[in-house]
């Protein structure tokens, strides 16, 4: 999340309380109004609007008056603060509500879809003697009115609708016939907690409608948008901004553009027009992954940089921006998650559509939309229609640029692959896809008889189901070869229904020829496996910096085993064996920081030019140990206590474009107790001696080329050998992994500034699960 505090600007000239002659009480126009109110009520009851109020908006209709077209703002930048026009009083425009459609839209496929509402603009009016006369005011006079408790809008009298309002200005104007407020210079309009500063601004009392021209700034809780025009009607709560750039904060935007008089008080504000803060502040809050995670990546020094999942704050441009109960609606649009300009990364679509769908979930139909990079770079976003789920966020796949996924695989795909997914279902509660593959390197290397074999055809099945608060349910099905010459060969699937027990994961879990990769011994399939797993959340002692997590398990495993006591026991012809298996494993950890250097400042030119967050120098000592006890059902046991240490630094602030930035990890492990001691491969600890080393070097600009490696003293194998190539800027990131011992790779892509929940496989290469110390990975 970006939080940006706008620069200093201009204070009002208007002061804060009533300005009157020592020998004078200050009267209002606004005061005057209730006092005829008043005596008007005392003798008769209110009756409908004024009748030279309808003769005015009759006249208006009348006229042929021409259609004011904005002013366009420079593309996707702050815009500064200018000197107030001054303005005259000999015209006066009549303030009447624009005609607005408030039928939802339903389709965003044709151009007619993104057509603008032919709204019936404001436009100035020659004085009319049925008007009146304006009773006007001094520079520096206020209308001040305290805000009462919320009702709805068509429920207000004029008394209770103007108690809701506080107005301040250089000059201002009631003119009681035209029932119509008008103030120039320095306006500021505050209702409930929705403040609108302007050159100009008019407000119609029966129509309950206001005009803001010149300079706009609409500020309502954590939105902010600049504008040339608005213009906003209470009744309907819609409004529409010309020439809109600015700041959204997506969690409160349902809250924020609800009815202004409703009375509720934000949490947030992103910028108070008043107390302007002369600061500039950029905070990164997380990032999205799509793709592998980016080991390489620049740490801020806390070791944390993925967010909770939400989908926060951005910044827009458009031509013209309406608002409503409905939804908003905008045209020529760009969006962006950078702070600065001009944007390394933005969103760009011909047409825009965001309505509510339900109290978790809001849609967002885009027109042509595409990604722009570095204002050159497009490619185009192959879908129309996105869902952002409150509190989830946006998936990842309606984020993926790239039509098709690739991955590398050569033990099941034979190498390089790519596909496509297609989205079966797709609702609030539930994700169900196909992803059809083709095994490009596999079908080029000769070992099929023809590319278009079926055996370089395959498919990928995901399922994500939110069955409750708590519980959610998620599976997994691969099939590596269409050709069902040896059908069980070519599956694997995975299903867990995950249950959310006070801060802990119990997952009830079934596979099917599962891959591990256990270290030295490679990769072991584990035919079957059923049963149920507790993982604990990290959770810290008080001050002493220690972490502490465990998990436990009990399940049934159908899996490959040397031992031939057990194959003759069990009367098995397939080299596996059905056993029980039950597993306990604590782990306690500790970090200790050894030096600790400055970030350079978080701007454009210095600590945010190639990272999201200013990157922090350190040398970290890194400690941890893990105690795990396994028995079976065949009578045996493995138990194991492992111990590591490593060495952590980054040095650094990858602000210049040479030899600014290296990161080094140099780490040892050792087991102390017990023995490789289980009855199958998948889980025996083999490795109990690893020594690890990596660096990941700032090659020039934007560029980092990474290398790790673990290296086994036992059996004098690599463990793991990972090659990595990183493009990294401030706002996304394009990251290659290669694993040449798992021979698996992958393209990542991170967007930041966007937060995430969990990991994502590498555009669908399959994740693989590590053994150690006898203790599978879990995710």
């Amino acid at each position: 999340m970006v939080h940006i505090n706008l620069p200093p600007q201009p204070q009002p000239v208007a002061a804060i309380e009533a300005i009157a002659k020592p020998t004078q009480s200050p009267q209002n126009s606004i005061n005057r109004y209730l006092d005829q109110q008043q005596a008007k009520t005392e003798n008769t009851a209110i009756a409908a609007p004024k009748a030279h109020l309808s003769k005015l908006i009759d006249g208006l209709e009348q006229q042929d008056l021409s259609r004011q077209k904005p002013r366009l703002l420079s593309p996707i930048e702050a815009v500064p603060s200018t000197p107030l026009a001054q303005t005259t009083t000999d015209q006066l425009p009549v303030v009447a509500p624009s005609v607005v459609d408030t039928e939802p839209e339903e389709s965003l496929e044709t151009e007619e879809g993104l057509g603008t509402e032919e709204n019936a603009e404001i436009q100035d009016l020659e004085p009319d003697e049925n008007l009146g006369t304006e009773e006007g005011s001094e520079p520096g006079t206020i209308f001040f009115l305290e805000p009462n408790e919320a009702e709805t809008n068509e429920q207000l009298s004029d008394e209770e609708f103007i108690s809701q309002l506080s107005l301040t200005a250089d000059f201002q104007a009631y003119n009681p016939a035209a029932q119509v407020i008008t103030a120039r210079g320095d306006v500021r309009l505050q209702v409930g907690d929705s403040i609108i500063e302007a050159d100009q601004v008019w407000v119609n009392l029966t129509n309950r409608f206001a005009l803001a021209e010149g300079n706009v700034l609409l500020t309502t809780g954590g939105q902010l948008a600049r504008g040339d025009r608005a213009e906003y009607n209470f009744i309907q709560q819609a409004g529409v901004i010309g020439g809109a750039v600015g700041t959204l904060f997506l969690p409160d935007i349902e809250e924020d553009f609800a009815s202004p008089l409703a009375g509720n008080r934000r949490s947030r504000r992103v910028f108070d027009p008043v107390s302007r803060d002369p600061t500039f502040d950029v905070i990164n809050d997380g990032n999205v992954q799509v793709g592998s995670r980016a080991d390489s990546q620049p740490s801020d020094g806390d070791g944390e940089l993925d967010g909770n999942g939400q989908l926060n704050q951005l910044r827009f441009e458009t031509d013209e921006l309406s608002f409503g109960v409905e939804g908003w609606r905008a045209e020529s649009v760009r969006i962006t998650n950078d702070p600065f300009s001009p944007p390394e990364v933005e969103l760009r679509a011909d047409g825009l559509l965001l309505r509510n769908l339900s109290a978790t979930q809001d849609e967002l139909l885009l027109k042509r939309p595409r990604l722009v990079f570095d204002q050159g770079l497009a490619l185009p976003l192959l879908r129309s229609r996105i869902l952002i789920s409150r509190g989830s966020g946006v998936n990842s796949d309606d984020l993926n640029p790239v039509p098709i996924v690739i991955g590398v695989d050569g033990r099941d795909r034979g190498g390089l692959y790519i596909g496509r997914q297609i989205p079966l279902i797709t609702s609030r509660r539930t994700r169900f896809s196909i992803t059809p593959e083709y095994f490009a390197a596999q079908a080029v290397s000769g070992n099929t008889s023809s590319p278009v074999d079926l055996e370089n055809f395959g498919a990928t099945v995901k399922l994500d189901n939110r069955l409750s608060p708590t519980t959610r349910l998620s599976g997994r099905a691969e099939v590596t070869g269409l050709d069902f010459v040896d059908i069980t060969e070519d599956i694997r699937a995975r299903l867990s229904i995950n249950q959310a027990i006070a801060r802990h994961r119990l997952s009830l879990q079934y596979s099917y020829r599962e891959r591990l990769f256990n270290g030295s011994l490679g990769f072991q399939d584990v035919q079957s496996s059923v049963g149920t797993v507790l993982v604990s959340p990290t959770f810290t002692l008080g001050s002493t910096g220690l972490k502490l997590s465990y998990q436990a398990s009990a399940q049934v495993i159908n899996a490959e085993t040397d031992r031939e006591d057990l194959l003759l026991s069990s009367g098995s012809d397939t080299g596996r064996v059905t056993l029980g298996r039950y597993q306990g494993s604590i782990a306690l950890k500790r970090s200790f920081n050894l030096w600790r250097g400055q970030p350079k400042p978080a701007t454009q030119e210095e600590g945010l030019r190639f990272t999201p967050r200013p990157v922090v120098p350190y040398l970290d000592l890194n400690t941890g140990i893990r105690t795990t006890s396994t028995r079976y059902s065949s009578g045996d046991s493995q138990n194991s206590l492992l111990a590591d240490i490593a060495l952590e630094a980054q040095l650094g602030h990858f602000s210049r474009n040479f030899g600014d930035y290296t990161r080094l990890l140099l780490g040892y492990s050792q087991s102390f107790i017990g023995d490789a001691t289980s009855p199958f491969l998948f889980d025996r600890e083999v490795d109990r001696n690893i020594l690890s080393v990596g660096i990941a070097q700032q090659l020039y600009g934007p560029i980092i080329a990474g290398f790790e490696t673990a290296f086994s003293i036992d059996s004098g194998d690599a463990v793991s050998t990972t090659y990595s190539l990183e493009y990294s800027r401030r706002t996304y990131g394009i990251l290659l992994r290669y694993n040449a011992t798992q021979e698996a790779g992958s393209i990542g892509l991170r967007l930041s500034n966007f937060n995430w929940i969990g990991d994502t496989d590498p555009f669908d290469t399959p994740r693989i699960r590590e053994v150690e110390a006898g203790v599978i990975e879990s995710f």
